[in-house]
């Protein structure tokens, strides 16, 4: 049957690379949406677009009667389900088929074997698979799940039978702490899957992750497109994929690719599907597991094969043979994939949420971006963190890691903290440019991959940033007595003090540790700031990222978080601030406000006074303007460093 009208049950960066295969092959789209998805791209790039209203997840993307009752009355004759939500969900493919409609994807056959590690595990057995060493029986009483873990050897894993994600896993490395450990697998197990069974496994050291990608079409022919390299990972989730992988040789890669065309023949699949492989550290293979959907990563291998998978996915389900034999599914250069989330890595890993305020796509540099948000989108905390995936292809590895490289250095987020400076670091790192890699390098490389200590100069330049953008348009107020000033800023939680020599007529002098700087201003267009100094030149944009004050900065190739205290200390006790907040200097006491809310003020015309240790000090304005707001009233006692009145520029 000929598809002409596919309705796409995901959102964001799978629901418009769906879009973006439909469209080149002529069929119409239909595209659903949660309510706080509206304002998403994929909301709107379908030929139709239709709101799934709010509430919960089993309320929108999970909700099946909704979905399949949107494609009828869309008259979509399919589902393409993508990956996650309902992609795997064996009642969701049943209802489809039973609706008239063709799911984009296996049986529910087989979805339903392969979704299960344990019935999995004994179809892999009967198909002749290498299985790790390990127990799957049904009998889970603990007395006998520790004899076999004995006989298995230490250490062992235990994993849930049902689900993924790392969700009721456990490492147990010595037969004491097997009854805990199973304690806990079970209960983690019960709560994310209702269901509590497990299975044991060997444990392999330092393994690497190989994924073979499978693809069969409408007429019992099966394909393999060659393996991804997954083994970089943090909580059992991926992060960086390559293809080729590094660790085949060319017999190995036969052999692992032969084995999983054999498990797609062996349950009879169809569509695009996914066989997942441990191997170990003696070049040994043994199943893991199957995804019987697309998976994340699949542009690197469309990469290096130059097949589009959602259109091989499209002619499966419709019941054709693909135009080609395997030998002609050639792998060609290297192919890397970088998943941007919405994280903090350098606080465990946890997700951060905010607005994006503007994507940096630069078009000098040879990447392929599938993005799911553009500028002014909200981050949801209801969604998985993954905000892109960014991909890049060379000749050889080390072209390809160039050019993620590069690439990561100028697409960015403005908005929220991603994980796109750890992702530079994991690139930089000698043994993952050299392909030792496995799946615990991350945990492994922890100390070398956190965050350093700034330099010198990229403190001074980061302080040049915060002063250009404060202090514009310029009062020439700091040579006019040619005294200095100390300039304190926050920089990743750390805090720096500069010293200002001078500031005025689109210059600036710093001092730090000694050594002199001096910084000219070259423009300032919306939040991005242009300087030179020290014979390069330097661009500074800025993105607020709360209430309190702390910015994103991506300053040239480098991106901070950082927060600058109005404070400006100086010898005479009068105080002299930018950017319109008079702050005190020091506890004290209000002792006199000379002017008002409303009224105008000139530059270093004196606003109040504050007393403090027995002595007055005028807190002066930085600038012309308007008295907004005053923050307290005389005699009122103050703390150090607060601000005590706002300026607005007239």
């Amino acid at each position: 049957m000929k598809i002409s009208k596919i309705l796409i049950a995901n959102r964001g960066e799978i629901a418009l690379r769906v879009v973006k295969t439909c469209k080149r092959l002529g069929i119409e789209t239909v595209t659903i949406f949660a309510s706080d998805d509206a304002r998403l791209p994929h909301a709107c790039a379908g030929d139709e677009n239709i709101a799934l209203g709010r509430g919960s997840l089993s309320d929108t993307y999970l909700n099946a009667e909704k979905i399949i009752q949107i494609a009828q009355e869309t008259k979509a004759q399919a589902i393409h389900p993508g990956y996650g939500f309902l992609s795997e969900n064996t009642d969701f493919c049943k209802m489809v088929q039973e609706a008239g409609l063709i799911f984009i994807g296996p049986s529910t056959h087989a979805i339903e074997l392969m979704g299960d590690k344990k019935t999995s595990k004994v179809k892999m057995e009967e198909i002749g698979i290498p299985l790790i060493p390990g127990y799957h029986g049904d009998d889970q009483d603990p007395a006998l799940l520790f004899e076999e873990a004995k006989k298995i050897g230490f250490p062992v894993l235990i994993k849930a039978t049902a689900g993924g994600g790392g969700k009721g896993m456990r490492i147990v490395e010595t037969e004491k702490g097997f009854s805990d450990a199973l304690d806990a697998s079970k209960r983690e197990a019960l709560n994310a899957f209702k269901n509590d069974k497990v299975l044991l496994e060997k444990y392999i050291i330092n393994p690497r992750h190989i994924e073979v990608q499978l693809v069969s079409d409408g007429k019992k022919n099966h394909f393999h497109f060659f393996e991804r390299e997954c083994s970089i990972q943090r909580r059992y989730q991926k992060v960086i994929e390559e293809t080729p992988s590094v660790a085949l040789t060319p017999e190995l890669r036969r052999e692992i690719c032969e084995s999983a065309v054999k498990i797609a023949a062996g349950i009879d699949y169809v569509g695009a599907g996914t066989i997942e492989y441990i191997l170990g550290p003696d070049n040994k293979f043994y199943f893991l597991e199957m995804n019987t959907r697309l998976q994340v990563e699949h542009p690197i291998t469309e990469m290096v094969t130059g097949f589009d998978l959602v259109e091989l996915q499209i002619m499966a389900a419709e019941g054709k043979a693909f135009p080609f034999e395997q030998k002609d599914i050639k792998q060609i250069g290297h192919a890397l994939e970088c998943r941007i989330y919405a994280e903090d890595p350098d606080v465990d890993f946890l997700p951060t949420n905010g607005r994006i305020q503007k994507i940096e796509l630069p078009s000098s540099i040879d990447y392929r971006l599938d993005c799911g948000y553009m500028d002014g989108n909200q981050i949801s905390l209801n969604y998985d963190p993954m905000l892109a995936k960014l991909i890049t292809f060379g000749e050889e590895r080390e072209e390809a890691i160039e050019s993620m490289q590069e690439s990561l250095n100028v697409v960015c987020f403005g908005g929220t903290k991603t994980n796109r400076d750890y992702l530079k670091r994991v690139l930089d790192h000698e043994k993952f440019m050299s392909g030792d890699i496995h799946t615990h390098f991350l945990a492994q490389e922890k100390d070398f991959l956190e965050i350093g200590e700034p330099s010198e100069f990229e403190v001074v330049a980061i302080c040049a940033s915060i002063l250009f953008k404060e202090s514009i348009p310029f009062k020439n107020v700091w040579d006019q007595e040619k005294i200095g000033y100390t300039k304190k800023i926050l920089l990743d939680g750390e805090e720096f003090k500069v010293l200002v020599k001078s500031f005025g007529n689109d210059n600036l002098e710093l001092e730090y540790f000694g050594e002199k700087y001096k910084f000219h201003f070259t423009y300032k267009k919306g939040n991005s700031i242009g300087f030179t100094g020290h014979g390069g030149d330097f661009q500074a944009e800025f993105f607020l990222l709360n209430t309190n004050g702390e910015y994103q900065l991506f300053l040239n190739h480098g991106e901070f978080k950082v927060k600058s205290f109005g404070k400006v200390e100086r010898a005479n006790s009068a105080v002299v601030v930018g950017a319109g907040s008079l702050q005190s200097p020091m506890p004290g006491k209000i002792f006199k406000i000379l002017k008002d809310k409303g009224q105008k003020v000139i530059a270093g015309e004196t606003v109040l006074i504050l007393e403090a240790m027995k002595m007055e000090h005028a807190i002066k304005a930085p600038k012309d303007g308007v008295v907004t707001d005053i923050f307290f009233k005389e005699g009122e006692q103050v703390q150090g460093g607060v601000s005590l009145c706002d300026i607005d520029s007239e």
